[in-house]
């Protein structure tokens, strides 16, 4: 159920108000995930307050951007919204008033707020990604990349993307970020590490850690760095100086030097797993992404922090813990 937060709607009278406050909350219940697309339609509902004398209490949902007020006649009643084109945060407001009392009853609204997002890849909600010299067009399991050749390898210059759901749409293979299939193609997948070994499709595979350490030589790494040793340096020719709805993905800091050489990496952080549920942390701050290693039982991902030039060298619990995947060939 999306969150709610309520507030009570109160007018500013000369003489004193001897209103009160209806009985009990108001909720509102939605189907609507936390990241959406224009197009889409999403149903609200709200209820749980009565009026104490017995009078009827009347529902309105504001739409956002336009400010249109749409009046239910009962909590039974189901308001339909369809998702502008308009990249952004917004929220669609209900409020439940007193048909018949108004001067003996407050007001009281709720609201639920969502992000508007596209994966146009020219006018979508990443931008700032420019195109590099000799990039290849390719496509895996039906979706378009660009992809760079760095040191003895080509790199997909976005986090694959592929999910696989089940007959019921439930996502059974990769995740989509919040929950939200409108991130799947914008952040790309989230994936286990088990997941990670046969995510690339036929021609491409998962990088070892010897391979992304070809990589970080290739982009000025010392030459005698070592696989699962940690480059000091090499993150900012890694990173891209994206946006994600008009807003600057990675953080200004004076030591990293972000200048998107190879791998147009944006910090779409990563995931843990409890009992299935997954809990995201660290976008805008991190960029993590799955080898082909395990070391100690546990599998190994190259890391990169906004405020360090230094690309590390991790492991996490195989399946627990969800990164982004590139594929190379």
């Amino acid at each position: 159920m999306a969150a709610v937060l309520v507030a009570v709607m109160v007018s500013c009278k000369e003489k004193e108000d001897e209103r009160t406050s209806m009985d009990g909350a108001l909720y509102m219940d939605s189907n609507i995930p936390e990241y959406v697309i224009a197009g889409e339609s999403y149903s609200f509902k709200a209820g749980g307050v009565t009026a104490p004398d017995g009078t009827a209490v009347g529902y309105y949902f504001t739409r956002p951007i336009t400010s249109v007020k749409d009046t239910l006649k009962s909590e039974k009643d189901t308001f339909v919204y369809e998702i502008p084109d308009t990249l952004g945060t917004f929220s669609v407001t209900c409020t439940a008033y007193p048909v018949e009392s108004s001067d003996k009853y407050y007001s009281s609204s709720a609201y639920i707020t969502f992000t508007i997002v596209s994966d146009d890849p020219v006018n979508g909600s990443i931008t700032n990604i420019a195109e590099h010299p000799g990039d290849e067009n390719v496509e895996l399991d039906g979706r378009p990349y660009k992809a760079s050749a760095a040191g003895s390898l080509t790199w997909l210059r976005s986090n694959l993307c592929t999910i696989r759901r089940d007959s019921s749409n439930k996502e059974i293979f990769g995740h989509s970020f919040q929950n939200s299939p409108a991130m799947q193609n914008i952040l790309g997948a989230y994936y286990t590490w088990e997941e990670a070994q046969t995510a690339c499709p036929d021609g491409w595979h998962l990088p070892s850690d010897a391979e992304w350490v070809d990589l970080l030589k290739s982009v000025g790494a010392p030459q005698d760095l070592q696989p699962f040793q940690d480059s000091p340096s090499g993150a900012g020719k890694l990173m891209v100086k994206a946006c994600f709805n008009g807003s600057v993905m990675w953080d200004y800091y004076r030591n990293v030097n972000i200048q998107d050489a190879v791998l147009s990496a944006i910090p779409a952080g990563y995931a843990t797993i409890n009992d299935g549920v997954y809990r995201f942390s660290g976008m805008k701050e991190y960029a993590m992404f799955w080898t082909s290693d395990e070391r100690d039982g546990m599998g190994v991902y190259r890391y990169i922090f906004e405020q360090n030039d230094n690309v590390y060298v991790a492991s996490a619990d195989k399946r627990t813990f969800a990164a982004s995947v590139r594929c190379v060939k």
